[in-house]
């Protein structure tokens, strides 16, 4: 892939656009009435902010992979659940004591639009709705067992041991030198623990599927969560800010730690296609049509935005 010149876009892989109206019907369905109140206000206003819908993507994808026996909803609503504490964590991350940023996918931030009391009350709000979510589906073929880990599976991504910790350990890290194997955990805890929860839930609904298959899975979704990280750094320097939505070298600005200020550009942009290649070798190996899962790691790589 390296010195690859080719760019992907959502528009470039038709599956994903189908996918995208499917999982924002679902998130649409999910929210509160827009009119309800300021916070629900605020709410529709980050989590209807476009997105690529990565993590409800590779939920939708592994069920499609997987061919697990349960109803289509039940897939759409553990898509929506997933994109929504992701959102969440966007809405809190942009605030002046967290990442100070003032504009998320092109528009004010969510603090900007509104104020800073109501951005912390609407991210909030839309986490515990997303185990609310997964707490209210109603599927014969789902069972107990599976609902609950599922739902414990979130609730631990988003916790003291995912991404709140991951948060925490970022703004620790900022006008520090740390080394890449705590900058790799920093971005486990805060965007692959939630990316694993992603590919795990739907491991957990396939009966009978082999440990080392799921094992494999969630190694795959290990390196693809990595792989995206760096390449999100890497985009804040060389991206188009009208395609970001934000203004470029924000990360420089605000002495955060990323691979490229630790390793250089062109080892992250190795390290990241490494990552991506390792991610393609593991899927490759299973006895799945993991075709669809493919194409989505080789965007993210490929990506300008």
């Amino acid at each position: 892939m390296t010195n690859n010149p080719e760019v992907l876009d959502l528009k470039d892989l038709p599956f994903l656009n189908k996918n995208l109206k499917r999982i924002d019907k679902a998130i649409l369905k999910s929210l509160p009435p827009k009119n309800y109140s300021k916070i629900s206000k605020a709410i529709h206003y980050s989590v209807l902010n476009g997105g690529k819908r990565i993590r409800p993507q590779l939920v939708l994808l592994m069920a499609e992979a997987l061919k697990v026996d349960v109803s289509p909803k039940t897939i759409d609503l553990m898509a929506a659940a997933g994109e929504l504490i992701h959102c969440y964590s966007l809405i809190h991350d942009d605030l002046p004591s967290m990442d100070d940023d003032d504009f998320r996918r092109g528009k004010p931030s969510c603090h900007k639009k509104f104020d800073e009391a109501t951005a912390i009350l609407a991210g909030d709000a839309i986490q515990p709705l997303a185990l609310e979510i997964l707490t209210t589906i109603k599927d014969e073929k789902l069972k107990p067992d599976q609902k609950l880990k599922i739902i414990n599976l979130f609730a631990k991504a988003c916790g003291p041991k995912g991404m709140v910790e991951g948060q925490s350990r970022d703004l620790a890290a900022e006008g520090k030198k740390i080394n890449i194997k705590d900058l790799d955990e920093i971005h486990y805890l805060k965007t692959g623990k939630l990316i694993e929860a992603c590919v795990e839930s739907i491991c957990i609904l396939k009966d009978g599927l082999l440990k080392k298959d799921a094992k494999a899975f969630l190694n795959f979704a290990k390196k693809f969560g990595l792989a995206f990280q760096i390449k999100d750094d890497i985009l804040d320097i060389l991206g188009d800010e009208k395609k970001i939505g934000k203004p470029l070298n924000s990360d420089a600005e605000k002495n955060k730690a990323t691979y490229p200020t630790i390793i250089g550009l062109k080892a992250s942009q190795e390290r990241a296609e490494k990552l991506c290649f390792d991610a393609l070798k593991i899927l490759s190996k299973l006895p799945y049509n993991t075709e669809n899962l493919v194409k989505l790691s080789k965007f993210i790589i490929l990506r300008d935005k």
